[in-house]
């Protein structure tokens, strides 16, 4: 009874102790929760950061595909050519061994083929022997007498380079509605051998102007010079001309004197035998 109304107190069990150090441990679980939850949570912000820069980047480069694609393609075409082998060219005037590189792709294949020109025979009627002029320009770098002319550029036809030269290096604007009648095709040129820089092909045009207005050479020539046609080969020959350019003149003499009897005087071209197509005449 004296148990029952708490006036009797057990003594105290020695296993008290023990609950008491289990309440403290997991008191302790309990502090350390919320700090296992703040870590999770710290886990958790950087994983969607790490998710987020990938998205942008993958739209960053959605959206500037061609930028990319050009970074890429010029690293890889000089890559290409860096690996390219050296070329030779046997060739020029007297022919030899000359090295040179020439164009690689992307893909590793390069471009080793002639380069493509246009020479132009500017002439005009006058009062000579044979009744007409041909204008050529000085050079600036040998001193030699040569053809108007020049290279052909990407997405142009030789018959508009044709034009674009006269206009460049003489000032002589040919309208686009005389061009057809004022053009004649002189032949093509091939000759590995012609020219000393480098292997060119030339198309020769023959190009008729009226005469108003006089010749004036441009930034890459010296001067513009007025030749009679009658002294091309005669007072006019050998070392005063440039590359094959003597050869090219006088195919032109022989179309349009239509001489076809040997008449015209040849001498003094790089070769007798220089390899070209061409055409009969010129009217």
């Amino acid at each position: 009874e004296m148990e029952r109304r708490g006036l009797f107190r057990r003594p105290i069990s020695p296993s008290l102790p023990i609950a008491s150090n289990a309440m403290t441990s997991n008191s302790s679980i309990r502090r350390q929760y919320p700090v296992r939850a703040a870590n999770d949570g710290v886990i958790r912000i950087a994983v969607l950061a790490v998710i987020t820069i990938f998205v942008a980047l993958g739209i960053f480069v959605k959206l500037l595909p061609t930028k990319v694609s050009l970074i890429s393609s010029s690293r890889a075409a000089k890559s290409a050519c860096l690996q390219g082998k050296q070329q030779i060219w046997h060739g020029g005037h007297p022919a030899e061994d000359r090295p040179g590189s020439c164009w690689c792709g992307g893909d590793e294949y390069c471009m080793c083929t002639p380069s493509v020109a246009i020479d132009i025979v500017l002439y005009s009627k006058s009062e000579t022997k044979d009744g007409y002029s041909v204008w050529v320009v000085r050079r600036k770098d040998t001193e030699q007498l040569a053809t108007i002319g020049g290279f052909v550029n990407v997405g142009e036809t030789t018959e508009s380079a044709v034009l674009r030269e006269a206009e460049e290096e003489t000032g002589i604007v040919i309208p686009l509605e005389q061009a057809k009648s004022a053009m004649k095709l002189i032949g093509v040129y091939s000759d590995p051998r012609r020219d000393n820089r480098r292997h060119i092909v030339s198309i020769a045009y023959a190009l008729e102007f009226d005469g108003t207005g006089k010749p004036k050479a441009g930034d890459d020539a010296k001067e513009a010079v007025s030749v009679p046609l009658d002294e091309i080969g005669s007072k006019y020959k050998g070392d005063d001309w440039y590359a094959d350019h003597l050869t090219i003149l006088l195919d032109f003499k022989e179309q349009r004197t239509n001489a076809k009897d040997g008449s015209v005087i040849r001498g003094g071209e790089i070769y007798e035998d220089v390899a070209r197509s061409t055409c009969s005449s010129i009217s």
